[in-house]
């Protein structure tokens, strides 16, 4: 940030003006500001901005090329790969400037070049890291120069036209077509320019030289006459600008009129602002000022009051350029001539930010404590380290109905609160003394009222430390827990019959669960005799059609006996009918050899699996042949059914186990099955398949009944669940095979199903029971 410099002479200094800035000022002017600072940037600036708008529109012209087949492309004339290489084939042959040099190319918003009329090499290359002979990504600049308007220009370094080895600077104008993403540009060299430039340059120079001879003599003349009252305008101009431009306080010189003509450089800094911002504008009009209308009118009368040769003063909230806000003790100050007139003004600000917000936090801080210590329900006071009361608050003073006047400035203990019983006053010394010693004090303490009740109180004394670590006064807190005590008593005699009445339960529910564990024990039992009734039956079933061929073969055999003894009898026996009764004896005791062979294997399974049932012993099966023997005890059930049971299970397989377990789970499996899930189908299936895995030995149970809803699937192993309640079902089926799996095997057991697709069940058994063959 600069220094304003601009200050108007007055008195005496009227000659000094006059021998020193005029000709000083003529020849800088002339020589600095009209050649070298408008006229010689102007013509170069001119030039190039001739050539920009030349380049702008020629891309005009080639962008229409490209809206002309964008539209064919939107009618359907052209197909979009169509309109995309007639556009680039005709932008391709566009030529204009000196000699038909100049040429457009076309790259996408990528980076990727589209087309390149003199380097067709680089058509389609991906060019993100291409650069020019200096290191310039000029592709990635025109990319990223026109995301925000679509255009602008690019300068870089580039081959002179079709000649590899010359490298020139140029300066090109990229537009995008948002259409098809792509980049259309165009560029010229800026060497042409810049030689007609220096053309004009060096004319101009000529004409400067001679501007330049006469301010040498102005200028000769200026120091001659102004040497010495240069001197001392420079001793007094640096001393002002030291001053001036060093303080940190906020400064500036005004007109009595209010108009800005100096500001130093820390308010310059604070706005964000340069010299020309300011300078020769009324101070109200400055960045410093603009943010508030009634800011505006305050300073106003300021400065009114400074031209009349008074002092202005004031406050102000200011915002800096980072939009932080401060606070300034604002003033303005005349200074006047000889003859009493006020020459200008001086503005001073000091940032009295940190000091005001200290009062405002201090403010806020009191107005807290005093809302906290007076709205407080607990009773709270502040102690000087002698013990002598320096602030309470009206809760303290209501519960005793007392005034401050009668408190304060008096030893704590002397107050109403300790007097009953006294014996409250020694610990109260004692333990203001511990406190001011740095230490907590927090105790329980039993009063007695005005009215003679007893009061018990959380008292407690706290040292408040300040900045440096040193006690500087004791917080004195005290909460009324009568009514705590109140409710603790009635909470211990409430706790002392409910822990009697919970007792009492505890017995009634122990005597009930005890009469729902027996009646749930005979339930499974029955369920068990009435799976067991069934075995029986079914397998009275079985050994029916084998008993009974027998019984027939040696009826048939014992009448062919009795012939036989007839014919003895009678001495009509022949060799030809005794041969004949042989071969009847031989079948009839065939037939009845195998049949009764078939009754004594059903009787030797039955007697197995009604043992292991009964008895529920651990003993080693192979399993697939026992789930054979389940099935078969099992077979009258669906015998005369279309339903089909297939078990896959390794033949070599041998458990250690609890066969009546398996028993009871797959009879349940298998009857749930026949009742539930083929209910309305006529021939099902029931896969029964076993498998060994890393972890487990997996029984998988499914068949392709109707199924279950999701509700029923979460109830199935539930106790007393069934759908068929009204039919005879108990409901403790699945419940039972969900205990034998989980407590008596030692297993997990889940059920999915979807209905209309059958239902299935998993079994995970631990590896443990298998026998190593």
């Amino acid at each position: 940030m600069g220094i304003f410099e601009n200050r108007n002479g007055a008195g005496e200094r009227i000659p000094v003006w006059l021998r020193v800035t005029v000709p000083t000022v003529a020849s800088l002017v002339l020589f600095i500001i009209v050649i070298f600072a408008l006229h010689m940037p102007a013509v170069r600036d001119a030039m190039l901005s001739q050539r920009k708008t030349s380049l702008k529109h020629m891309t005009q012209i080639a962008m229409g090329v490209l809206e002309d087949m964008r539209e064919k492309e939107r009618k359907g004339i052209l197909t979009p790969a169509q309109a995309r290489r007639q556009a680039a084939d005709t932008i391709r042959k566009m030529r204009f400037g000196q000699g038909g040099k100049d040429y457009f190319w076309i790259n996408d918003t990528n980076a990727t070049m589209i087309m390149h009329p003199y380097m067709p090499e680089l058509d389609g290359r991906d060019l993100n890291n291409f650069t020019d002979f200096k290191g310039n990504p000029l592709f990635r600049e025109m990319v990223d120069v026109t995301k925000t308007d679509g255009d602008g220009y690019v300068t870089y370094y580039w081959q002179w036209q079709d000649q590899p080895e010359k490298v020139m600077p140029k300066i090109s104008y990229v537009r995008r077509f948002e259409p098809w993403h792509w980049i259309l540009g165009t560029g010229l060299y800026l060497d042409d320019m810049e030689k007609e430039a220096s053309i004009r340059n060096r004319e101009l120079i000529m004409m400067t030289l001679i501007v330049l001879g006469l301010i040498s003599v102005l200028s000769a003349y200026t120091i001659i006459q102004s040497r010495k009252a240069g001197k001392q305008l420079l001793e007094s101009e640096a001393l002002f600008k030291g001053v001036f431009n060093h303080s940190q306080q906020f400064m500036g010189v005004l007109t009595p009129e209010g108009v800005v003509l100096m500001a130093n450089k820390v308010s310059l800094d604070f706005a964000g602002i340069d010299e020309e911002d300011v300078r020769n504008r009324y101070f109200w009009e400055t960045p410093w000022w603009n943010y508030s209308i009634d800011a505006q009118r305050a300073l106003k009368e300021t400065i009114q009051i400074g031209s009349f040769g008074g002092i202005g003063k004031g406050i102000f909230k200011h915002f800096g350029k980072d939009g932080e806000c401060i606070y300034v003790d604002f003033s303005v100050k005349p200074v006047r001539s000889e003859n009493d007139t006020v020459l200008f003004l001086i503005a001073e600000g000091h940032n009295i930010t940190e000091l005001t917000e200290a009062q405002e936090r201090l403010a806020v801080s009191e107005a807290l404590f005093k809302g906290v210590f007076n709205q407080s329900l607990q009773f709270m006071a502040v102690l000087g380290l002698d013990g002598t009361l320096l602030e309470i608050n009206q809760s303290s003073l209501d519960v005793r109905a007392v005034t401050a006047d009668d408190v304060l400035n008096k030893p704590f203990w002397d107050g109403p609160w300790w007097q009953n019983p006294p014996s409250l006053i020694p610990p109260l010394k004692d333990d203001i003394a511990k406190a001011a010693g740095g230490k907590v004090i927090r105790k329980e303490v039993e009063a007695v009222s005005d009215e003679g009740l007893h009061q018990f109180i959380d008292f407690s004394l706290k040292p408040v430390f300040n900045a440096e670590e040193k006690i500087i006064f004791l917080l004195a807190e005290g909460r009324d827990i009568t009514e705590l005590h109140i409710v603790q008593d009635q909470l211990r005699n409430l706790n002392r019959d409910l822990e009697n009445k919970v007792e009492e339960r505890t017995v009634e529910l122990r005597q009930s669960i005890e009469r729902l564990e027996k009646a749930q024990n005979q339930l499974i039992q029955s369920e068990k005799m009435a799976a067991l009734g069934d075995l029986v039956a079914g397998v009275a079933h079985e050994i029916n059609t084998p008993v009974g061929i027998s019984v027939t073969s040696i009826s048939y055999l014992e009448e062919k006996l009795k012939e036989i003894d007839r014919k003895i009898a009678a001495g009509d026996l022949r060799k030809s009918d005794f041969d004949k009764f042989l071969n009847v004896a031989r079948e009839t005791t065939k037939s009845s050899m195998l049949n009764l062979h078939r009754a004594a294997e059903l009787i030797g399974n039955f007697k197995q699996v009604a043992a292991d049932q009964a008895s529920g012993q651990r003993r080693t099966i192979y399993f697939g042949k026992y789930i054979e023997e389940i099935l078969l005890s099992l077979r009258s059930k669906y015998k005369r059914t279309k339903h089909k049971i297939n078990v896959n299970c390794p033949e070599d397989l041998q458990l250690s186990t609890y066969p009546g377990a398996f028993m009871q789970i797959l009879s349940n499996l298998i009857i749930n099955s026949l009742i539930h899930g083929f209910e309305g189908i006529e021939a099902g299936n029931i896969d029964i398949g076993v498998e060994l895995t890393d972890e487990y030995v997996v029984l998988r149970y499914t068949d392709d009944g109707k199924g279950m809803s999701e509700a029923n699937i979460g109830k199935v192993f539930e106790p007393f669940f069934t759908t068929k309640r009204g039919d005879g079902g108990t409901g403790l089926g699945m419940s039972i095979v969900y205990n034998l799996v989980t407590s008596r095997l030692g297993g997990t057991i889940s059920c999915s199903s979807v209905e209309g697709q059958g239902t299935a069940f998993t079994i995970y058994l631990p590896l443990e029971m298998v026998v190593s063959s």
